[in-house]
Protein backbone atom coordinates (compact mmCIF):
# COMPACT_ATOMS: atom_id res chain seq x y z
CA UNK A 1 0.00 0.00 0.00
CA UNK A 2 1.26 3.47 -0.42
CA UNK A 3 1.52 5.79 1.90
CA UNK A 4 -0.92 9.22 2.04
CA UNK A 5 2.61 10.68 2.12
CA UNK A 6 3.05 9.78 -1.13
CA UNK A 7 0.36 12.16 -2.47
CA UNK A 8 -0.09 15.53 -3.04
CA UNK A 9 -3.98 16.18 -3.17
CA UNK A 10 -3.34 19.40 -2.52
CA UNK A 11 -2.79 19.93 -6.43
CA UNK A 12 -4.98 19.74 -9.48
CA UNK A 13 -4.26 19.03 -12.94
CA UNK A 14 -4.90 21.90 -15.01
CA UNK A 15 -3.65 22.71 -18.20
CA UNK A 16 -1.11 20.20 -18.18
CA UNK A 17 0.14 20.90 -14.78
CA UNK A 18 -0.18 20.19 -11.16
CA UNK A 19 -1.57 23.52 -9.18
CA UNK A 20 -3.35 24.87 -6.46
CA UNK A 21 -7.20 25.54 -7.13
CA UNK A 22 -7.28 28.77 -6.88
CA UNK A 23 -11.33 28.77 -5.60
CA UNK A 24 -12.11 30.36 -1.97
CA UNK A 25 -13.94 27.66 -0.70
CA UNK A 26 -11.14 24.41 1.46
CA UNK A 27 -12.39 21.07 -0.17
CA UNK A 28 -12.02 18.20 2.96
CA UNK A 29 -11.34 15.04 1.93
CA UNK A 30 -13.12 12.81 4.46
CA UNK A 31 -13.75 8.86 4.59
CA UNK A 32 -17.21 8.24 4.42
CA UNK A 33 -16.93 5.20 6.81
CA UNK A 34 -14.70 6.73 9.63
CA UNK A 35 -15.30 10.70 9.07
CA UNK A 36 -11.75 10.75 9.55
CA UNK A 37 -10.20 13.55 7.02
CA UNK A 38 -7.93 12.24 4.84
CA UNK A 39 -6.77 15.78 3.38
CA UNK A 40 -7.87 19.59 2.69
CA UNK A 41 -6.93 21.60 -0.29
CA UNK A 42 -8.04 24.27 -2.06
CA UNK A 43 -11.33 24.27 -4.62
CA UNK A 44 -11.09 24.80 -7.72
CA UNK A 45 -12.17 28.72 -8.92
CA UNK A 46 -14.64 29.22 -11.98
CA UNK A 47 -11.54 30.33 -13.71
CA UNK A 48 -9.66 27.01 -13.05
CA UNK A 49 -12.22 25.06 -14.51
CA UNK A 50 -12.56 27.24 -17.70
CA UNK A 51 -9.12 27.07 -18.43
CA UNK A 52 -9.28 22.74 -17.50
CA UNK A 53 -12.21 23.24 -20.27
CA UNK A 54 -10.56 25.22 -22.59
CA UNK A 55 -7.45 22.90 -22.64
CA UNK A 56 -9.40 19.84 -23.13
CA UNK A 57 -10.84 21.47 -26.07
CA UNK A 58 -7.62 22.31 -28.19
CA UNK A 59 -6.39 18.76 -27.05
CA UNK A 60 -9.67 17.22 -28.29
CA UNK A 61 -8.54 18.05 -31.98
CA UNK A 62 -5.66 16.44 -31.67
CA UNK A 63 -7.41 13.25 -30.46
CA UNK A 64 -10.41 13.75 -33.20
CA UNK A 65 -7.57 13.29 -35.54
CA UNK A 66 -5.23 9.89 -33.37
CA UNK A 67 -5.73 6.60 -35.31
CA UNK A 68 -8.08 4.05 -34.24
CA UNK A 69 -4.98 1.67 -33.30
CA UNK A 70 -3.04 4.39 -31.34
CA UNK A 71 -6.61 5.35 -29.17
CA UNK A 72 -7.08 1.43 -28.76
CA UNK A 73 -3.13 1.11 -27.82
CA UNK A 74 -3.97 4.23 -25.20
CA UNK A 75 -6.90 2.22 -23.39
CA UNK A 76 -4.65 -0.94 -23.09
CA UNK A 77 -1.95 1.08 -22.16
CA UNK A 78 -4.69 2.37 -19.05
CA UNK A 79 -5.69 -0.85 -18.06
CA UNK A 80 -2.28 -2.48 -17.80
CA UNK A 81 -1.46 0.09 -15.52
CA UNK A 82 -4.46 -0.42 -13.55
CA UNK A 83 -3.82 -4.29 -13.25
CA UNK A 84 -0.12 -2.91 -11.79
CA UNK A 85 -1.92 -0.66 -9.55
CA UNK A 86 -4.93 -2.69 -8.67
CA UNK A 87 -3.98 -2.85 -4.75
CA UNK A 88 -3.28 0.31 -4.65
CA UNK A 89 -6.42 1.61 -6.16
CA UNK A 90 -8.65 -0.76 -3.92
CA UNK A 91 -7.00 0.61 -1.01
CA UNK A 92 -8.10 4.12 -1.96
CA UNK A 93 -11.61 3.02 -2.76
CA UNK A 94 -12.03 1.71 0.79
CA UNK A 95 -10.35 5.19 2.28
CA UNK A 96 -11.86 7.92 -0.29
CA UNK A 97 -15.59 6.49 -0.87
CA UNK A 98 -15.94 4.13 2.39
CA UNK A 99 -16.34 0.86 0.43
CA UNK A 100 -16.15 -2.44 1.85
CA UNK A 101 -13.08 -4.38 0.20
CA UNK A 102 -15.47 -6.29 -1.92
CA UNK A 103 -17.38 -3.76 -3.27
CA UNK A 104 -14.06 -2.07 -4.08
CA UNK A 105 -12.76 -5.39 -6.10
CA UNK A 106 -15.92 -4.64 -7.97
CA UNK A 107 -16.02 -1.51 -8.80
CA UNK A 108 -12.14 -1.95 -9.77
CA UNK A 109 -12.82 -4.65 -11.87
CA UNK A 110 -15.91 -2.76 -13.39
CA UNK A 111 -13.43 -0.22 -14.57
CA UNK A 112 -11.08 -2.38 -15.56
CA UNK A 113 -13.35 -3.89 -17.92
CA UNK A 114 -14.68 -0.84 -19.22
CA UNK A 115 -11.05 0.04 -20.05
CA UNK A 116 -10.54 -2.74 -21.41
CA UNK A 117 -13.84 -2.80 -23.53
CA UNK A 118 -13.15 0.95 -24.72
CA UNK A 119 -9.73 -0.37 -26.39
CA UNK A 120 -11.96 -2.18 -29.10
CA UNK A 121 -14.54 0.69 -29.60
CA UNK A 122 -12.36 3.08 -31.85
CA UNK A 123 -12.35 0.06 -34.86
CA UNK A 124 -16.23 -0.32 -34.38
CA UNK A 125 -16.64 3.11 -35.40
CA UNK A 126 -19.51 2.76 -38.62
CA UNK A 127 -21.28 5.16 -40.64
CA UNK A 128 -24.61 4.26 -42.21
CA UNK A 129 -26.25 4.85 -46.11
CA UNK A 130 -29.74 5.91 -45.64
CA UNK A 131 -32.46 5.22 -48.07
CA UNK A 132 -33.68 8.30 -49.72
CA UNK A 133 -36.65 9.18 -52.28
CA UNK A 134 -34.31 10.86 -54.39
CA UNK A 135 -33.26 8.27 -57.73
CA UNK A 136 -29.51 8.19 -57.59
CA UNK A 137 -28.88 9.84 -54.08
CA UNK A 138 -27.70 8.37 -51.15
CA UNK A 139 -27.61 9.93 -47.47
CA UNK A 140 -24.85 9.08 -45.75
CA UNK A 141 -24.35 9.66 -41.99
CA UNK A 142 -20.84 9.35 -40.37
CA UNK A 143 -19.79 9.37 -36.57
CA UNK A 144 -17.88 12.64 -36.08
CA UNK A 145 -16.52 13.55 -32.53
CA UNK A 146 -18.59 16.57 -31.27
CA UNK A 147 -16.82 17.92 -28.33
CA UNK A 148 -15.58 17.43 -24.53
CA UNK A 149 -17.51 15.41 -22.44
CA UNK A 150 -17.54 16.80 -18.41
CA UNK A 151 -19.07 14.39 -15.71
CA UNK A 152 -19.77 15.02 -11.85
CA UNK A 153 -20.01 11.73 -10.54
CA UNK A 154 -21.32 10.71 -7.04
CA UNK A 155 -18.95 9.39 -4.33
CA UNK A 156 -20.43 6.54 -3.52
CA UNK A 157 -18.84 4.47 -6.93
CA UNK A 158 -16.82 6.94 -8.84
CA UNK A 159 -14.91 5.26 -11.27
CA UNK A 160 -17.68 2.65 -12.23
CA UNK A 161 -19.92 5.82 -13.07
CA UNK A 162 -17.28 7.79 -14.33
CA UNK A 163 -15.48 5.40 -16.60
CA UNK A 164 -18.65 3.96 -17.72
CA UNK A 165 -20.35 7.23 -18.97
CA UNK A 166 -16.70 8.72 -20.48
CA UNK A 167 -14.57 5.97 -21.74
CA UNK A 168 -16.75 5.01 -24.80
CA UNK A 169 -16.79 8.66 -25.53
CA UNK A 170 -13.64 9.11 -25.16
CA UNK A 171 -12.39 6.44 -27.58
CA UNK A 172 -14.87 8.15 -30.44
CA UNK A 173 -12.48 11.36 -30.27
CA UNK A 174 -15.22 13.59 -27.76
Amino acid sequence: MTTMAAYNFKAQYIVGNWRDGRGEAEMIDVNPYTSDVIDRFPGASVEDVDAAYQAAVAAQKDWADTRPGERAAIFHRAAAIMERRHDEVVDWLIREAGSSRMKAEIEFGSVLGVTREAASIPYRMEGWIIPVDTADTESRVYRRPIGVVAVISPWNFPGRHYRRRTRPRHTFSH
